[in-house]
């Protein structure tokens, strides 16, 4: 990671939202082919420096956050089983509130988060959400009842809710269609990497911290995995960029070579007032609510991963084990998720990697379910839930593509991703509830038929969503304002200008 330079005298403060900071480069990134084709030249060189500036600082700390992330929303499960239950004299039924609380903020919160992340520094509003949501963790150490878990599991979805979207969207910012895939998948894997991990950490706090400074495990487990998510939210101030035409800690030629890179893709990245016509981007055409079908189809198939140790559990497995086996199941699907992810960029495909890995999530599925009418013998259990991990990081994949789709107009990409993975998430919860219920484990019958019925509808779904983009059926559009809010930012390039506005 090269050091970070800031280049304060070349750039000026305006308002970060809706115009961008004025600077005049003092380094020029052309070529003489310019002179006989219009695409601007982008030196290899240069850009190879700001990609990995990029990884080492952006790609890296979103995967750590995203990580504390699942650490923190998780838990829950790991602190009932190491004594609050009894503790707190709770239930079954306290429980699953406690999960739908944090639900309710989480859903509510994610379209203003993303909206309000255009018009303000992702910088510093990023890592404040990180740094709260560990504290609201840390704090449920000192609950005393199922009221008090209920309120600040309300305030953990709300704390959580504009981190997802919001780091898809910067990512989507940053990154061109040839290197978004992969980094988005990257950054998604700290869902597997959490869940192969969380159970490991909480049993170490289980086995070491117990009674420690005469608190139980469960008050230690809230306290420090919240800790790890501050700690982490605090590193995200140093090493966060803003938008590219306003990364103080980019040099001007990296600068200048960010806003080419999005801008010759057709991506807009500086925020216009909101009106009626984003709405309209986002209502009015198909693909936002395509994409929350399509999201809800992918995520239903997720269930046989999340429920792999109760299945081995009930097939008589030792607790332990059940829980261990987690570990390699979601390493193995972070690893194809990453592979996914770079195929999808190799070949500049996003519709037929989500639909052929959807085809191959059916296929499993069917056969988990015919066979034995879905009392499957332990080694298909095994390669069945291995093979299915490469459907965890599909709904990333298609927030990147959705990041691609809503290109042309800044404000309606951060609505549209935002729609559609709070919608994306709430809907495949009231599937659940009747399909993958725990008392059918370790069969899952019903479970496993309908996932495998959603996952075949994810594929026509995903092609549909294709041949509506191959022949342009009502695009998302840039948004003009009547009233000019963005300005113009001219820099010298080859001869030319590149201009930071809003595509026509």
């Amino acid at each position: 990671m090269g050091v970070p330079t800031t280049d304060s005298a070349n750039s000026s403060s305006s308002n970060q939202g809706s115009t961008a900071d004025h600077y005049k480069p003092t380094a020029k990134i052309s070529s003489p082919a310019e002179d006989q084709n219009d695409a601007p030249y982008i030196d290899p060189v240069v850009q190879k420096r700001l990609v990995r500036k990029l990884d080492m600082r952006m790609l890296i700390w979103s995967f750590l956050a995203y990580f504390a992330n699942l650490l923190d929303r998780n838990n829950l499960q790991n602190a009932f089983t190491m004594g609050m239950e009894e503790d707190l004299d709770l239930n079954s039924s306290v429980y699953n509130w406690a999960v739908t609380m944090f639900f309710i903020g989480y859903i509510v919160l994610q379209i203003p988060g993303n909206i309000i992340i255009t018009k303000f520094s992702p910088r510093l509003l990023l890592p404040s959400v990180v740094i709260t949501w560990g504290a609201v963790v840390s704090f449920m150490a000192l609950i005393q009842d199922y009221k008090s878990l209920w309120g600040l599991r309300l305030c953990l979805g709300l704390a959580e809710a504009a981190f997802y979207p919001g780091m898809i969207f910067l990512l989507g910012s940053w990154y061109t269609k040839e290197e978004l895939g992969k980094r988005t998948m990257f950054f998604a894997t700290g869902n597997q990497v959490s869940g192969a991990f969380g159970g490991l950490i909480a049993g170490g706090i289980a086995d070491t911290m117990h009674g420690a400074g005469g608190l139980p495990a469960w008050k230690w487990l809230f306290i420090i995995e919240g800790l790890i998510g501050v700690v982490i939210g605090v590193l995200g101030f140093f090493l966060l960029p803003n938008f590219p035409h306003n990364t103080k800690w980019l040099t001007e030629e990296e600068r200048v070579l960010a806003v080419t890179r999005v801008q010759t893709q057709g991506k807009q990245v500086v925020s216009n007032a909101y009106n009626w016509r984003t709405v309209a981007n986002v209502m009015a055409t198909p693909y936002s609510w395509l994409m929350i079908i399509n999201f809800a189809c992918i995520y239903i198939g997720n269930n046989m991963s999340l429920n792999f140790a109760i299945i081995l559990r009930d097939m008589g497995y030792p607790v332990s084990f059940s829980n261990y086996m987690n570990t390699p199941a979601y390493i193995f699907g972070a690893v194809i998720a990453i592979a996914i992810g770079w195929s999808s960029d190799k070949t500049g495909d996003r519709a037929f990697h989500v639909a052929g890995t959807q085809l191959w999530v059916g296929i499993w599925f069917l056969i988990l379910a015919v066979v034995n009418k879905g009392d499957n013998p332990a080694a298909l259990v095994f390669a069945g839930t291995y093979a299915i991990t490469a459907n965890i990081s599909m709904t990333a994949l298609c927030l990147a593509w959705s990041n691609e789709i809503y290109r042309s107009d800044h404000n309606t990409r951060a609505v549209a991703i935002a729609f559609i993975n709070a919608i994306g998430n709430l809907a495949p919860n009231f599937v659940n509830v009747r399909a993958w219920v725990v008392s059918d484990s370790p069969d899952f019958w019903l479970g496993k038929a309908t996932s495998a019925g959603m996952s075949f509808a994810s594929v026509a779904l995903t092609i549909f969503i294709w041949f509506l983009l191959r022949i342009q059926f009502m695009v998302p559009k840039a948004v003009e304002n009547e009233k000019s809010d963005a300005v113009e930012e001219e820099s010298s390039v080859g001869g030319g200008s590149n201009k930071i506005q809003n595509p026509a």
